[in-house]
């Protein structure tokens, strides 16, 4: 049996690597900490809060369903399960576990935080706004509470007193980084705003540093080439093909802030369509198939394992994830952008599914990336070197899939799209093998809630403000710039 000082060492470095942001490694010590101490409600809150901060909410709700059942009228184990049913897209069961952390916890700041969040991703800005007001707008009042609010107020009060309530926050001394960068965040979109932009370019790189640069970019560079290398025309030819007949899932595929959650939600205005959002189902049969780590067709072929029947056997699983999202719907959309590292299985796996690939100009995608406060899996949007560097591989494996392997994708042109709305959204419409619906030209008035950080902008008629935004920062390009080479040209 472990003795109370173990216990408080590993519990000690599990704080601070969550305290300074390396949640992957606060999750490895929790669960250590976990196997000394099952029953103890406060180590399953902190291991459902960093699992949920890495993106695996169905582990997180786990842990978080079991710390509220020794204490059901937590408020922060509440208001942290309201945040993984979020993730999951959950949102009535969100807002339920919201409202209740909030009568659990009167003026407490992550239960407002959340609750005030809920109704910004449904549209309700003057309800959180005015929700918040009264905690947040006052000296000394919690950060985060700070954040959220200046980001909502300057909707009816300014942009000017968004600026001010964030300068005076990061004014304040000892704020923990993780705090110090969300309002960093907030305060170079604000600033951007204002078009005062070497400003926000100041504040947005401040906010980046804070946070922790863990991306390798040589692995990933490798495993790129390990696909495009082994993966040959010869060797995919010879991969049998599922014989499941559906035509039910769409992947839409592409960098992070480059359309994709636009890009469903138009798609999910059409009555026959159901939004997934950013879906992990695909991770499980690629495992089943490749093994670990999902990457290896050429020796998973090798070794018998791409068959008709796995290979249907595995469509079918995750067809029927997607039946139970939309059980009447003719097309559901798995946004996860990631999927595009399987774009090759996927197709032998799901031959009736559509793949829709989101393309932006490299550095208006790289740029927004850099503005946006990022957590989970994007580890290399911290840094605009690094940025480049995985578009020039993300670009090599999509150009290895469509134009070496002949995958048929629809490319979507996110500047073509916003000058050219109804064709660009007729010719997706057919491309699903639909009818046509003038509900997807009005898809701002669908009333659905996006799960993303481009929540607010899909409830806004299209704008072109967007493209060409690179302009805005050019002096600070160079980085970026040389690490795209030339994808970077005629931007």
């Amino acid at each position: 049996m472990a003795s109370p000082a173990t216990k408080k060492a590993i519990l000690d470095r599990a704080n601070s690597a969550y305290t300074s942001g390396n949640f992957r490694a606060a999750v490895e010590l929790y669960r250590r900490l976990l196997k000394l101490e099952p029953k103890n409600p406060g180590v399953h809150l902190n291991l459902g809060k960093c699992l949920s901060l890495v993106g695996d909410a169905r582990g997180a709700r786990k842990h978080l369903l079991e710390a509220l059942s020794a204490k059901p009228n937590d408020a922060t184990a509440l208001a942290q399960l309201a945040t993984v049913y979020r993730q999951e897209g959950r949102l009535d069961d969100a807002v339920r576990a919201a409202d209740k952390a909030v009568r659990a916890e009167a003026g407490g700041a992550f239960a407002l935080w959340t609750r005030a969040d809920l109704h910004r991703l449904q549209g309700e800005f003057e309800a959180a706004c005015e929700l918040l007001r009264p905690h947040a707008d006052a000296p000394g009042a919690d950060p985060t509470l700070v954040t959220m609010f200046a980001m909502l107020v300057r909707r009816f009060d300014g942009v000017d007193r968004s600026i001010e309530l964030l300068t005076s926050l990061l004014a304040r001394p000892g704020l923990p980084a993780p705090i110090r960068a969300q309002a960093g965040f907030q305060l170079g979109q604000m600033l951007d705003r204002a078009g005062r932009y070497d400003e926000a370019f100041g504040a947005f790189s401040e906010a980046n540093a804070l946070r922790p640069a863990r991306w390798d970019g040589e692995r990933v560079e490798r495993a790129v080439d390990e696909q495009v290398q082994t993966i040959t025309p010869e060797l995919y030819a010879s991969i049998p093909e599922s014989t499941l007949d559906t035509e039910l899932p769409v992947f839409v595929v592409g960098m992070m802030r480059s359309g994709t959650t636009l890009c469903e939600q138009v798609l999910s205005s059409h009555p026959g369509v159901v939004a997934g959002g950013e879906l992990k189902h695909m991770r499980e049969p690629m495992e089943a198939l490749l093994g670990e780590g999902g990457y290896d067709i050429a020796g998973a072929h090798a070794a018998g394992r791409l068959t008709g029947q796995s290979l249907t056997r595995a469509g079918r699983g995750y067809a029927a994830k997607l039946k139970k999202l939309g059980p009447n719907a003719q097309r559901v959309t798995d946004k996860m952008p990631y999927n595009f590292q399987f774009l090759g299985l996927i197709h032998r796996m799901l031959p009736g599914a559509r793949i829709i690939h989101c393309v932006r100009s490299p550095l208006d995608t790289c740029l927004s990336c850099y503005f946006h406060d990022f957590t989970g899996s994007h580890d290399y949007a911290y840094d605009l070197e690094n940025l480049g560097r995985y578009t020039v591989q993300y670009r090599r494996l999509m150009d290895h899939w469509t134009r070496t392997l002949g995958i048929e994708v629809f490319e979507l042109s996110y500047e073509r799209f916003v000058r050219e709305q109804e064709a660009v959204t007729r010719e997706l419409i057919e491309f699903l093998g639909l009818e046509w619906d003038d509900a997807c030209l009005r898809f701002y008035e669908s009333g659905r809630a996006a799960i993303t950080w481009s929540s607010e902008q899909v409830r806004e008629p299209l704008y072109t403000k967007s493209v060409g935004r690179c302009a805005n920062y050019e002096a600070n390009l160079g980085p970026l710039r040389a690490a795209l080479g030339e994808l970077a040209g005629g931007d």
